[in-house]
């Protein structure tokens, strides 16, 4: 890299940093906690933050903010209460997030709970009262394995995600199996605010410039709860790797077929050069 295309990265992250530093902490709880939590609506895919700053110690939450996963494997008990209590579910680190950012997310939950819990929902899509219809489910189940698009162009569930059931060779196993997931983020109101607006960094990368529309939410959702049901049979892996393996003995067979007729075609032409000059 040159001199000046350092300097050019350096002052990239510098305004990077100062855009993460600039935001302000409304933005940063609707960004990136609203999708799990409420302040004084209860539970969704984490606890409700209604006092947590009574609950918990200031620098705790503040640790634990920063890098979740860190404050879990150093041993704490509460932490792995919390995620013993959410069926193994861990926080995932906000991106860019610093001690600073943490203090003002506490300070902000703490000035929404005295003026009457203003961020008490979520960010996503309303929830469906009536029950899912046997469309929808189909739905889900096309969009989820690809069959049908997104609207926005977003990456099919399946390419990662695998579900009891699939047909064939089942789905990806790049991300976690989504066959109770509905059970798993509490049902539909947890799974609502996390496809609106998924907080992790991989799915975020995937879906924030292209979000799921609140009708393939609805039926993403429909599917998960049929899957959830006991309907579906257990996801059976290891498919690409039974495939590739008869994959390459046919192709190693091939190669034996071929390289055996071109032996015994070399080896019957040196034969009858031999005979000619009378070698035996």
């Amino acid at each position: 890299m040159t001199v000046h295309g350092s300097i050019g990265f350096s002052c990239g992250l510098l305004f990077f940093a100062a855009g993460l530093s600039a935001q302000s902490p409304a933005e940063d709880y609707a960004q990136n906690c609203a999708m799990c939590h409420t302040i004084g609506g209860g539970p969704l895919v984490g606890p409700d933050l209604a006092g947590m700053s009574t609950r918990r110690e200031r620098a705790w939450l503040v640790r634990f903010i920063v890098d979740p996963q860190a404050v879990i494997d150093s041993g704490d008990a509460t932490a792995r209460a919390l995620v013993q209590s959410y069926q193994g579910m861990v926080m995932p680190a906000i991106p860019g997030i610093t001690p600073e950012r943490a203090t003002a997310l506490v300070d902000y939950v703490r000035q929404q709970e005295g003026s009457g819990g203003a961020a008490k929902t979520g960010q996503g899509a309303p929830a469906a009262l009536e029950p899912f219809t046997p469309r929808e489910v189909e739905r889900g189940r096309a969009l989820f394995s690809g069959l049908a698009p997104f609207e926005a162009g977003g990456t099919a569930c399946i390419a990662c995600h695998d579900t009891g059931g699939l047909p064939l060779l089942g789905g990806g196993s790049l991300g976690p199996s989504l066959t109770h997931v509905f059970k798993r983020f509490g049902g539909r109101k947890g799974l609502e605010t996390w496809l609106a607006s998924p907080p992790t960094p991989e799915m975020a990368s995937l879906y924030r410039r292209r979000p799921l529309t609140e009708q393939e939410i609805t039926a993403l959702i429909a599917y998960f709860q049929d899957r959830a049901a006991g309907k579906a049979k257990p996801a059976v892996h290891g498919g690409f790797l039974l495939l590739g393996s008869a994959g390459t003995a046919l192709l190693l067979f091939g190669f034996h077929l071929l390289w055996r007729e071109r032996f015994h075609g070399v080896r019957a032409r040196l034969v009858r050069q031999y005979r000619t000059r009378g070698v035996q």
